[in-house]
């Protein structure tokens, strides 16, 4: 049951998610590591970073947009294919650690075997976000547009560009925020699928009412588990940048912050997921 200080709360529910780690750290390391290599994947190929540091845009030189956009691209498409493929190992060390919560040991083929058998669900989430991002920021960007091409002919050719910019980081932040909200809103989903074994309707709609008057609390936990995750994600991505940046990055140096990304996401990965079930059994007393 949650208490009435928002701060033993959210200390409550980050201390649970910290033990429930520590209880199945053995368990789903295989899986956590499995994961966290295929989504570090990319990190063969030169980050966004580096292209755009390679091409001029953030040194002001004259940067080609074909050969800027074809990079992109290629720094892209690996993430495209890698991703899903993690988020699946992703799922089954959540099953891993659900397990690990009730008091039994779940092995990392039985693992992968029940993740496969929920696949229909956690991809209907996946589609469902998917879906929220794309048509949040479609609209924004669609508003931002209209927005540029009623001030546009007023405007001198210099500052066109300037003004575009402006727009469309006014239209990222704007389109940001009900994101937010509906990320915060629909967070306990995967975990409900995890451990009740809801259909992704039902797993979206009983993530909606588990929040319902514990928003604010909710994105706090979420937020320090995040910040946790993007920090040494940060960190070691930024090391890893300028190790590549220093050897000329050849094909052992990706190799090596690919393994270094995979072993720090090990730990942070599960830690995330773990303080997302640790949300889970908060909020479950409150709405039974």
């Amino acid at each position: 049951m949650i208490g009435q200080d928002p701060g033993r709360q959210v200390g409550g529910v980050i201390d649970r998610g910290v033990g429930l780690l520590k209880l199945a750290f053995a368990s789903v390391l295989v899986l956590a590591f499995a994961s966290a290599l295929v989504r570090s994947l990319p990190h063969l190929y030169p980050t966004w970073t580096e292209v755009l540091l390679s091409s001029g845009v953030l040194t002001n030189t004259v940067a080609a947009p074909d050969e800027l956009l074809g990079a992109l691209g290629d720094s892209l498409v690996p993430m495209v294919l890698t991703w899903p493929v993690g988020i699946f190992l992703s799922f089954g060390v959540m099953l891993q650690i659900g397990s690990a919560a009730n008091g039994a040991t779940m092995g990392w083929l039985t693992a992968l075997g029940l993740a496969w058998r929920r696949i229909t669900p956690l991809v209907g989430c996946l589609i469902a976000y998917v879906l929220a991002f794309v048509v949040t920021f479609g609209v924004a960007l669609f508003v931002g547009g209209e927005v540029m091409r009623t001030l546009v002919f007023d405007l001198p050719a210099d500052q066109v560009g300037v003004v575009a910019g402006l727009i469309g980081m006014a239209a990222a932040l704007v389109a940001a925020i009900p994101l937010t909200v509906l990320f915060v809103y629909w967070c306990l989903a995967l975990p409900l699928i995890a451990t009740e074994n809801l259909n992704a309707l039902s797993a979206l709609r009983r993530s909606w009412r588990l929040v319902r008057g514990n928003f604010w609390q909710t994105l706090v936990v979420v937020s320090v588990a995040g910040f946790v995750v993007f920090a040494v994600a940060s960190l070691v991505g930024i090391a890893g940048m300028l190790f590549v940046a220093g050897t000329q990055g050849g094909p052992v140096v990706r190799a090596t912050v690919v393994l270094l990304n995979a072993a720090a996401a090990t730990v942070t990965t599960p830690f995330f997921l773990a303080t997302l079930l640790a949300m889970v059994e908060y909020l479950s007393p409150r709405r039974a």
